[in-house]
């Protein structure tokens, strides 16, 4: 039994009141809750019935939790959240590595470079850093002027804070006065070119979620 446009209507707006507005989700999670109430229906219970019966079972995926993947600062609907991991798990994979791997690599060498060298180093390196930087604030004003939400656009604020990263290589830099690299200051480099890299991935994945959406 197919549901009216005043019942479809009904539940669209249960989402609303459960600020459910990511819409990468809502009409996965209108579709699920619309065959869900169709099924009992056909099962000769009432539409209001079904529908509490429904809303009683997705209770639990719209309550707001957070993640260590994101920092426990970041909370939203646990739908919101599993999906964003789903997501992100091998990102963040990325990030580990970006960080510890030079660290690990670096503890464990006497690679030095002459003073030239160097010089042309930390021009380059600022010059790119500063390229990033100013690429990820261009994505946050972009995702903030849109005012849409994705799970992207999610995952996408908790990793600004990361720029943190190469504001601290700028100011200090990755070079010791010897010439040889400093692990932890290249760590906080990479991983800073891993932040990039993500916003990057999931700014791209938020413009196609936007995209697919007006094509339907």
């Amino acid at each position: 039994m197919e549901l009216t446009k005043e019942q479809v209507d009904k539940v669209h707006h249960f989402l609303d009141v459960k600020n459910f507005d990511y819409l990468d989700l809502k009409i996965e999670v209108l579709d699920h809750m619309i065959s869900e109430i169709e099924i009992l229906m056909n099962k000769t219970i009432t539409f209001d019935k079904a529908f509490k019966m429904v809303a009683l079972k997705w209770k639990d995926d719209f309550k707001m939790t957070s993640s260590l993947y994101f920092g426990i600062q970041y909370s939203e609907s646990k739908i919101v959240i599993k999906k964003a991991i789903k997501q992100f798990r091998l990102y963040f994979l990325l990030y580990a590595v970006s960080y510890f791997l030079p660290i690990i690599v670096l503890k464990n060498s006497d690679i030095t470079f002459s003073e030239d060298f160097v010089n042309f180093a930390n021009g380059f390196l600022m010059s790119f850093i500063l390229c990033m930087i100013v690429y990820v604030l261009y994505i946050f004003i972009r995702v903030k002027q849109s005012k849409v939400k994705t799970t992207a656009s999610f995952v996408l604020r908790t990793q600004y804070f990361g720029l943190i990263f190469l504001v601290i290589s700028l100011l200090v830099g990755v070079f010791e006065k010897d010439g040889f690299l400093n692990p932890v200051m290249t760590g906080f480099t990479f991983a800073g070119f891993a932040v990039v890299f993500i916003c990057d991935r999931f700014y791209k994945k938020h413009l196609t979620i936007i995209s697919n959406y007006k094509t339907l």
